[in-house]
């Protein structure tokens, strides 16, 4: 798997391309962003880019594959160290917070890139193993009972969905703390929502009786 995301200095000559798109992708928007950009950014001639892409739309293709290995990578790390739904699923959340903060262009560029203009062919980022393995975790809770049975996607979007959120806040710079901070109450508040209820609410409210 690429180690383009390493600080290291001494990258292979896909992985400084990689990098350099990255960043410049980000910052400047992929159609903003040539050729000529990635080698003065990346240091690496235009030749070898070449050699080893088809074109500025195989760089991207192959930076989107590269981050949903690493991110796939690190999901399985937490699924080898925890086994209960609950402790998956904060641990999950811990580390999206944390990548926002450590690697900010890696997640803006998964969450927030507008990839099928650009790559058309590929399936929206909602449907990727990744997200497909975040909605698994919220299933087994389901299955195991610690939630309440209710629609998938319904309960998988109150799960992450103030996660996610949280993260886009931060990485516009309406949020001056660290996405961390906010760990505990929102996976908790998160949670707790989707518990099965000891007392089932009412639907409706009482009216005020008429004085």
């Amino acid at each position: 798997m690429s180690n383009f995301l390493s600080p290291e200095t001494k990258l292979k000559t896909r992985d400084k391309v990689l990098k350099s798109a990255l960043i410049l992708f980000v910052e400047k928007g992929f159609f903003n962003t040539s050729i000529s950009d990635l080698v003065k950014h990346s240091g690496v001639s235009s030749g070898s880019i070449y050699h080893s892409f088809k074109d500025k739309q195989q760089v991207a293709e192959a930076l989107m594959n590269d981050l949903i290995k690493h991110i796939e990578s690190n999901q399985q790390i937490i699924f080898n160290s925890y086994s209960s739904s609950w402790d998956r699923y904060y641990h999950l959340c811990e580390w999206l917070l944390t990548s926002a903060e450590n690697n900010p262009h890696m997640v803006q560029f998964v969450l927030k890139a507008q990839h099928q203009e650009y790559m058309p062919d590929t399936p929206p980022i909602c449907s990727s193993q990744p997200f497909l393995n975040l909605r698994e975790v919220i299933q087994q809770a389901i299955n195991n009972e610690e939630l309440r049975n209710m629609d998938l996607m319904l309960a998988a979007s109150i799960a992450f969905g103030g996660v996610l959120r949280l993260i886009q806040l931060r990485l516009d710079g309406l949020i001056d703390e660290p996405a961390t901070n906010y760990l505990e109450e929102l996976t908790l508040t998160s949670w707790t929502a989707l518990m099965k209820p000891i007392v089932k609410p009412r639907i409706k409210p009482k009216k005020l009786k008429k004085t």
